[in-house]
């Protein structure tokens, strides 16, 4: 072949490749466009009655989320139920969460805004959010950071390496235990009328913030209260599970909390050195104002036969706290 034919084939070659990345790139930009503002979730909002099961996958752990008789439970936690509130807010950003802004490809973007797929355990890996009914997969979305203004946050498909901005709030818990309700129950500091730890007593009259023992001493319960206001665990077991474990021949104590409407919480301790678990009953004074009975048969499904791991924080104290 002389020159001029090599140049010739050569300048050719050039030219179906560059006709080749045109294409490439034309159709790159076709796609952009018909995802850009367009559901992220969109089978998910499709199925959105039938949808049953979310895997959330982390570096850190994978949360199961299921459905059933219209709650949310989390499997890891001997499904028990997902915080109310979290899943609204979850289900909300999967129901309207629109692709905003395409971004060029980059590996520095992937690895800055923690875009990997966690499922391979890289360093820098993002969140992996799949919708299933039954064993079906509809979507999946790999949400890392939020972005500067913290208005969007970084996303990309796990088979695709184009980076979206999308909007909703993917602000979420990366362990099972951190969608369990928090508080799991609260008792203003308030309403409560007397405590009884075993067998010493407090109590106060009316909304005086002084508690008389049974001595007859003036006592500080502050930090109890501040407790009892919102207790927050992290973890939960069914019973079956509970005394499988041997968890209740630990140590135990009862706190029993009675408010000014009549309202009892009656909670059982079980702990050790390290962890703290509670198990509480909703019941009544002989006289509870009549809205308590309406408030026992709508909640009491929270607590029946569950203990809860207490966190640290809050477990010390109702473990240790004296009424002297």
């Amino acid at each position: 072949m002389n020159k001029k034919s090599l140049l010739a084939v050569v300048g050719l070659a050039l030219v179906a490749l560059a006709a080749v990345l045109a294409i490439s790139c034309f159709k790159s930009r076709q796609n952009e466009a018909k995802l850009q503002g367009k559901l992220v979730f969109a089978r998910t909002y499709d199925l959105g009655d039938e949808v049953d099961r979310i895997v959330i996958t982390t570096a850190d752990d994978v949360i199961e989320l299921k459905q059933k008789k219209s709650f949310w439970l989390v499997s890891k936690q001997d499904e028990y139920f997902a915080d109310f509130k979290l899943i609204n807010q979850f289900l909300d950003a999967l129901n309207h969460s629109v692709y905003v802004i395409s971004l060029p490809e980059s590996k520095n973007i992937l690895q800055e805004n923690y875009l990997l797929n966690p499922q391979e355990h890289k360093k820098d890996s993002g969140m992996l959010i799949q919708t299933f009914i039954a064993d079906e997969m509809l979507d999946e979305m790999i949400v890392g950071l939020p972005d500067a203004e913290e208005k969007y946050f970084f996303a990309k498909q796990p088979q695709d390496d184009r980076v979206w901005l999308i909007d909703g709030n993917f602000n979420l818990p990366l362990v099972s235990g951190y969608w369990l309700p928090r508080p799991v129950v609260s008792m203003p500091k308030e309403q409560v009328e007397s405590i009884k730890i075993d067998n010493d007593w407090a109590q106060r009259k009316g909304k005086s913030k002084y508690f008389v023992n049974n001595l007859g001493k003036n006592i500080n319960v502050e930090a109890l209260l501040n407790v009892l206001a919102a207790i927050h665990i992290d973890e939960a077991k069914n019973t079956e599970n509970f005394y499988g474990k041997g968890l209740d021949k630990l140590p135990s104590k009862k706190i029993e909390v009675v408010t000014l409407y009549g309202l009892k919480f009656v909670c059982q301790l079980y702990y050790d050195k390290k962890d703290v678990w509670l198990n509480i009953k909703l019941t009544t004074t002989p006289l509870p104002m009549s809205t308590i009975n309406d408030y026992i048969k709508g909640n009491s499904f929270l607590y029946d036969g569950w203990y809860f791991r207490i966190s640290p924080r809050q477990g010390h104290i109702l473990r240790d706290f004296r009424l002297i």
